[in-house]
């Protein structure tokens, strides 16, 4: 068994304020709009559910491809300040990743600076902290485009 650790450590400044940026964590279709990896990927929720031992299921992969089974159970939300969940993926069945992602949402002047770390162990070669990586980039990305309106 091939057996990768690693960790993802992002800090991305918004010039919205702390409770826009939470929002588009805490609401299901804020979620669904910024929350896939990239383009030519689509991403559904199974169950959304916001809230301290609430649990996330969501499927998402690329149009065509394989697909993953995302599961986020909720550790610890402190609203505009923190989020805190434990989160596994699958695909075809397999265990691929398993860790913890912790996003921090600090007031930056008139905006919002907002840090990620995501925590992980990634199973025999099937996943990669560097496709994390790029897969979270994306997303942040994102976020600002749904901040700004623009998301698809």
């Amino acid at each position: 068994m091939k057996l990768e650790e690693g960790t993802v450590d992002l800090t991305k400044e918004y010039h919205h304020p702390v409770a826009a940026v939470f929002a588009a964590w805490s609401q299901e279709d804020a979620q669904r709009q910024w929350g896939h990896p990239g383009p030519g990927w689509h991403m559904d929720f199974d169950r959304f559910s916001f809230a301290a031992g609430g649990t996330d299921i969501c499927r998402f992969g690329p149009k065509g491809g394989d697909e993953y089974l995302n599961e986020n159970r909720y550790l610890e939300i402190d609203p505009e300040r923190r989020i805190v969940y434990a989160t596994s993926l699958r695909s075809n069945g397999v265990l691929t990743f398993a860790g913890t992602v912790t996003v921090a949402f600090d007031s930056h002047g008139e905006g919002t600076r907002m840090r990620l770390v995501e925590h992980g162990l990634y199973f025999d070669g099937h996943d990669s902290v560097e496709g994390h990586r790029e897969g979270w980039q994306h997303m942040l990305t994102s976020i600002e485009g749904w901040l700004d309106g623009k998301a698809k």
